[in-house]
C-alpha cells in the first residue's frame, strides 16, 4: 500500500511539473491556433502552488524528486514577478510627475437594471479628482438619459475628452472614454469586429512632447450571472447540467481567447507604426500570464512590476489575478504605482505617475 501511494506520488507529481511546463509554453503560442494553452497558462499560479507543496513535501521526506518541481519552478522563475512585487525599498522619489494617468472599468456606473447597488458615477468622478488625474481612462463608460444623461455624465470629468462609443442611441450610450487636461491633437479607434469591446488612441500635448495614450477593454468572457454563481459555488446543479455549465464557460473562454488574440495583434501593429512615445492602458481581460500580457510588454514596460507593490489583484470577485494594466514605453520614468482598493465598480481602478524622459 505504501509503495502504490507512493507511485501515485510521484506521477501526479510529475504531471503538475509538465502543467506548469506547459504553462510556461502558453504565453508564446497565440491562441488563435492553439486555445486550450490558453487555459493552462490561467492555472499557472494553482500549478505553481501544487509544484511548491510537492517541493516541500520531497524535501521534507529527504527525496530526490525534490529537484522535479524545483528545476520546473526555476525554469520559470522570472514570471513569479508578473503577479507579486516585494516592497523592496520604501525609498520615496521626489521627482514631480508631469503626468497622473488613472484607469477604471467603471462597470457602466452600475446604471444597468438589475444592479442592486447604488450608481457610483458620483463617487467615481469625486474618487477622480481627489487624485488630481490628468489623464483619466474609463472602460464601460456608460449613459442613459433616464438616469445620467451625456452632457451630465461630460461634467462629471469636465476636461478634454475622447469618447468613442460600441452602442449610441438617443437615450443610451456604451463605449469607452479618455479623459484629460492636456490639449488633444489628434485621435481615433481601432475597430475591433464582431464586437463592443473597443480600444481608442489620444495624441497629447504636454509641453514641447507629444505622446500617445491607448485606452483599450479588450475582448471579454461574457460571462453571465448564473456563469459566475457556478463559478464560486454559488449555485448547485445535478452532474449533467453541471457539464453542461462547465462546456458552455468553456466555449465562452475559447471564442474570447481567440477574438483577444486578434485584438492584441492589430494592438501591438498599430503601435509600430506610432512615432510618439505610447501609454497602453485599460482592461485586457487577461492575466499576467498570457499571449495578450507576453505579447504587449515585448517591447513596453509594466508600471505595476517597476513600482507596484504585493499582488495589486484588480477583478473584485474571484480571479486572483490583474487583469487591468498601464503599460508604457522606454520614454517615461515611472515615478508612482497604485490600486486603490474602492467599492465602485467589479474592477479596482490603477493609477500610474510619470515623467517624461528628456
Amino acid at each position: 500500500m505504501h509503495r502504490f501511494l507512493h507511485r501515485t506520488l510521484v506521477i501526479v507529481c510529475i504531471l503538475f511539473a509538465v502543467g506548469l511546463l506547459l504553462s510556461y509554453l502558453s504565453v508564446y503560442i497565440n491562441p488563435e491556433k492553439i486555445w486550450i494553452l490558453g487555459l493552462v497558462g490561467l492555472s499557472y499560479p494553482f500549478l505553481l502552488a501544487f509544484n511548491v507543496i510537492f517541493l516541500i513535501y520531497w524535501i521534507i521526506r529527504w527525496k530526490r524528486l525534490f529537484l522535479i518541481p524545483l528545476l520546473t519552478i526555476l525554469i520559470g522563475a522570472n514570471h513569479i514577478f508578473n503577479f507579486v512585487q516585494l516592497p523592496l525599498s520604501n525609498k520615496a522619489d521626489t521627482i514631480k510627475p508631469e503626468i497622473k494617468l488613472l484607469s477604471y472599468n467603471v462597470n457602466l456606473f452600475r446604471l444597468y437594471s438589475w444592479s442592486n447597488q447604488s450608481p457610483s458615477f458620483n463617487n467615481i468622478a469625486a474618487f477622480t479628482k481627489k487624485n488630481d488625474a490628468n489623464i483619466i481612462c474609463l472602460q464601460e463608460y456608460y449613459w442613459g438619459s433616464n438616469k445620467l444623461s451625456e452632457n451630465q455624465a461630460l461634467e462629471l470629468f469636465n476636461m478634454n475628452s475622447h469618447i468613442e462609443y460600441s452602442l449610441h442611441t438617443a437615450s443610451k450610450s456604451y463605449g469607452i472614454a479618455t479623459f484629460t487636461k492636456f490639449p488633444i491633437v489628434n485621435k481615433g479607434e481601432l475597430k475591433f469586429e464582431n464586437t463592443s469591446n473597443a480600444c481608442i488612441y489620444t495624441d497629447l500635448k504636454i509641453g514641447d512632447d507629444t505622446i500617445r495614450v491607448y485606452n483599450c477593454h479588450l475582448q471579454s468572457i461574457r460571462l453571465r450571472e448564473r456563469d459566475l454563481n457556478f463559478l464560486m459555488n454559488q449555485e448547485h446543479h445535478d452532474e449533467s447540467s453541471t457539464v453542461s455549465q462547465i462546456k458552455d464557460i468553456s466555449f465562452k473562454y475559447r471564442d474570447a481567447l481567440k477574438k483577444r488574440a486578434h485584438q492584441v495583434n492589430m494592438l501591438v501593429a498599430h503601435m509600430s507604426k506610432c512615432k510618439y512615445p505610447v501609454i497602453v492602458c485599460g482592461d485586457f481581460n487577461d492575466s499576467p500570464f498570457s499571449y495578450t500580457y507576453h505579447k504587449l510588454t515585448h517591447k513596453l514596460y509594466d508600471t505595476f512590476k517597476e513600482a507596484g507593490k504585493g499582488l495589486a489583484n484588480t477583478y473584485v470577485r474571484f480571479f486572483p489575478y490583474r487583469i487591468d494594466y498601464i503599460l508604457h514605453s522606454n520614454h517615461f520614468k515611472v515615478i508612482n504605482f497604485s490600486s486603490p482598493r474602492v467599492d465602485y465598480s467589479d474592477h479596482f481602478p490603477v493609477i500610474g505617475s510619470f515623467s517624461i524622459k528628456k
